[in-house]
Parts: structure tokens; C-alpha cells; sequence
């Protein structure tokens, strides 16, 4: 710092040049007047509270600095007596500060310390607890974190959001009756055949799936109970319930579902000369698309009719062409005037001869029905196990025909039929209850009923 000059004083700036002693007196002659120290007027009897010329009454009225060197001090005072002059022969050729002046330092360093604290204040409230200024991101760490903040990600080209895409919730499989069922009936003995369902468990009188004047001849129920297929008039047609029936294909012989419910199979037999072409047919369902799957062709044999109770049993149980969904997914194929049986590959068409037909095993392949015929007029069934041994056995008076198992396992239905006194046949159904082995039950007595399928339930078909 630099030390001030004589008479120059760096701590009292004053706005207007002082006046010296050897300045000329007022121009009207008169001299300066003098004032009392400790008096509130002038010694000429002016009053020392009337301004002189461009003096300042508040000047006046400061009392002046310490004369001792490097020191100075500011006197206050609230008596107007206590005031003195500004003397320029005692205090020097530099002013005293107003007391305005003198506040100025003051008040500029209570501004800046509230300017401080406002600032204090505004950097506690946009802090955020962790330190970091709200809206800001905090300084990435090593450590992972785990997930994205979106914060992070770039904001110069917005990634678009994917819109969900709802998927297709699956239809639960219907639920079906304890004793709920399709099957052919006949209203009289000289009506058509008619497609009837029913659940034998209630007293609720059936409803007709199908019907035509030309009767239905044979029929498939998908493994899930949905849907069927019926042969009428020599054509296969597509049954959905509450729907109308749809065309599939013509003159064909025998249908059946496979193992699942997307495809119908339907079997085509046709003269061709000397011989007979038996061709497999694969259906889709919903569709109704066609394709020949593999064509049989053997000499053809001319075939007549059995007796009649006989023929009603050999047609109840397919009649002279009968397919039969294995459970390997392989179709085995029955037609009683070829030379062979054969086992058809529907993926490829491949043609393989066998030796006997499929035989029927319960839903958990655990048992198996035998049947046994005495005299042509009782039959005797007889449950076996894997192993062969003989788990149950009951005889009934009739040919026994479509036996087809319950989804428990725990019971069969079957056809029985019975020659009528009158020269005609009579067929009903019945149930066998595995469980409390009692002797069949007749589910209906009209004898018109028979080949009944159990709705929802896949027979298991083993080679």
C-alpha cells in the first residue's frame, strides 16, 4: 500500500475541494466567521444550523479525526451541543466523512454477507442429499448398477419405446359330463341314423349333432370333444357343434381323427379293373386342404353280408375299412378284402404289411380288454393287466361291439346286441364300472343306440 501524502488523507475522500487559510475572505468583505467550538451559534450570532454557501450542515457536525499518527477515531453523538465545526487551522486542509459516508463501508459489507448467505441458502436447496445438484446426474462409479437409469441415456435421438405385443391367450379345453357322449341312434327301427349327444350322468334328453335323409353311416370325434366328422351320402363332412356342417371330400369309405384334433384321415377305395386302389387321404380339419397321403393297391374280392345280428356287430365295429390311430402317430389300416393289414407313416406315406390289427389299452395304458364269444350268443369280457393276468371278468347275454374306455381308466362302454324276437336286432349301450365291479349297466333301451365315442378322451390304440 502505497502511504498517503501530507495533508492527503486516503481514509476521509471528500466530494469537493477544501478551503485553505490563506483563501480570500467572502467577497462581500467581511471576515470568516468564527464559531464556537461547544456552542451552537457563531461568534457574528448566525446560527450555526443555517448553511454557508456549499457547505453541508451534516459536515459540520462531524467531529474530527485523531491527530495522532496512524491512528484514527470516529465520534458519535445524539447532542446537537456536542457538535463542532469543521476547523481547517486544527484539522487539516481534508474534511471529515460525512456520517453517510461513513455507513457506505458498512452497509457494503452487510450486503455482501447477506449476498453469502443467499447464496448458501440457494446451493443447500438445489443440492440433493447425495450431494449432487438436483437434475444432475451423479458422476458414474465403477461399480454396476442393476439397471439403466434413464437419465443416462442419450437424449440427442430418443429411443422408441417397443409397443407390447398382447399374445393370444389359449382356449382352456372344454370340461365334459361323467358319463358325456356322441353316438349313432335310430328313432325307429326304419329311420335314418342320426348323430345324438348326450351326458348319461343327468336326465337331460340328448341333442341331434347330425342328421340327413340318407342317414349317417359312420363318424370320428376329435380327441378333444370339439369337433367331428360324419360320412353322409358317401362324403366326408366336418361337424362343429352350433355350426352347420361343411363338405370335406367325397366317396370315401372310413374316416378317423389321428392322435390329435388338426387332421382327419379318410380312407378311398375305387375299382380299377381287376383290382381295388385303397387311398389315404389327409384332411385339415379347419381348412378342408386335401393330400393324398399313400395309395394301396390288391386284387379285388367280392364280399357279402353276414347274418344279421353279425352284420350289425361287424359294422358297428367299422365295416368293411376301418383306420386306427396308433399312438406312435402311425395309422394302421384294416380293409376286409385286402390280403394284408397295413401300417402307413402319414409324414412320409410310408407302406409297411403287419400281422394283426392294433389292440385297445385304457388311457394309462395299464389294462386291456379281451373278448370272448360262447356260442354265438354271450360274450365274456375279460380285463388284463400288462402282465396278461386276468383282472376282472363278467359275461353278457349278446355280441359285444365298440368298446371304448372312460378317461379314468376306470370304466368301458360297449355295444351290445341282441337278436329281437320279432326277426330284428336290437342295440343299446352299456357301461362297466371297473371300480365296483358290478355287472354292466344299460345306459340306454330303445335298441336303436350304439357306437358311442367318450367326449374328450383320446383312445389309445397300440400296435
Amino acid at each position: 500500500m502505497t502511504e498517503p501524502r501530507d495533508g492527503d488523507d486516503p481514509r476521509w475522500p471528500s466530494d469537493e475541494e477544501p478551503r485553505h487559510e490563506d483563501e480570500p475572505p467572502p467577497s462581500d468583505g467581511s471576515p470568516w466567521p468564527e464559531r464556537d467550538l461547544h456552542a451552537g451559534e457563531a461568534v457574528d450570532g448566525s446560527e450555526s444550523g443555517e448553511p454557508d454557501g456549499d457547505s453541508d450542515p451534516e459536515e459540520d457536525a462531524v467531529p474530527p479525526p485523531s491527530t495522532e499518527a496512524g491512528e484514527s477515531s470516529t465520534t458519535f453523538s445524539d447532542d446537537a451541543g456536542d457538535r463542532r465545526s469543521w476547523d481547517v487551522r486544527q484539522d487539516g486542509d481534508r474534511r471529515r466523512p460525512t456520517t453517510a459516508e461513513q455507513a457506505v463501508p458498512w452497509l457494503i459489507g452487510i450486503i455482501l454477507a447477506l449476498t453469502g448467505m443467499v447464496i448458501v441458502l440457494l446451493a443447500l436447496i438445489f443440492v440433493g442429499p447425495d450431494g449432487v445438484g438436483v437434475g444432475q446426474s451423479p458422476t458414474p462409479t465403477t461399480t454396476p448398477e442393476p439397471s439403466v437409469s434413464i437419465s443416462t441415456l442419450p437424449t440427442a435421438s430418443p429411443t422408441a419405446v417397443p409397443t407390447e405385443v398382447p399374445t393370444a391367450t389359449p382356449t382352456p379345453p372344454p370340461t365334459y359330463g361323467a358319463l358325456e357322449m356322441v353316438y349313432l341312434n335310430r328313432a325307429t327301427a326304419a329311420a335314418p341314423v342320426s348323430l345324438l349327444r348326450r351326458d348319461f350322468s343327468t336326465t337331460t334328453d340328448p341333442t341331434t349333432v347330425a342328421q340327413a335323409a340318407q342317414g349317417v353311416t359312420a363318424y370320428t370325434w376329435a380327441p378333444d370333444g370339439r369337433n367331428g366328422a360324419a360320412i353322409i351320402a358317401g362324403g366326408a363332412v366336418a361337424i362343429t357343434p352350433g355350426k352347420d356342417s361343411r363338405a370335406l371330400v367325397d366317396s370315401v369309405n372310413a374316416i378317423a381323427f389321428g392322435i390329435d384334433s388338426a387332421t382327419v384321415y379318410a380312407m378311398r377305395v375305387a375299382r380299377n379293373g381287376a383290382n381295388d386302389d385303397a387311398s389315404l387321404l389327409g384332411i385339415d380339419f379347419a381348412s378342408g386342404d386335401t393330400e393324398a397321403i399313400a395309395t394301396i393297391t390288391f386284387p379285388h374280392v367280392a364280399t357279402f353280408p353276414d347274418p344279421a345280428l353279425r352284420e350289425s356287430q361287424f359294422v358297428d365295429d367299422g365295416g368293411l375299412v376301418r383306420i386306427y390311430p396308433t399312438l406312435d402317430g402311425k395309422l394302421i389300416v384294416w380293409i376286409l378284402a385286402a390280403p394284408a393289414i397295413y401300417r402307413i407313416d402319414p409324414a412320409d406315406g410310408a407302406v409297411t404289411e403287419v400281422v394283426r390289427r392294433p389292440i385297445l389299452w385304457s388311457p394309462d395304458e395299464q389294462y386291456h380288454l379281451d373278448l370272448a364269444e360262447k356260442s354265438g350268443t354271450v360274450t365274456t369280457l375279460a380285463l388284463r393287466n400288462r402282465a396278461g393276468s386276468t383282472i376282472a371278468a363278467v359275461d353278457v347275454s349278446g355280441l359285444v361291439s365298440h368298446v371304448r374306455w372312460a378317461g379314468s381308466s376306470n370304466e368301458v362302454v360297449f355295444t351290445l346286441g341282441r337278436s329281437s324276437p320279432g326277426g330284428g336286432v336290437r342295440q343299446d349301450l352299456y357301461v362297466w364300472d371297473l371300480v365296483q365291479g358290478k355287472a354292466p349297466s344299460p345306459l340306454t333301451s330303445n335298441g336303436a343306440a350304439f357306437g358311442a365315442e367318450w367326449l374328450g378322451v383320446r383312445q389309445v390304440w397300440l400296435p
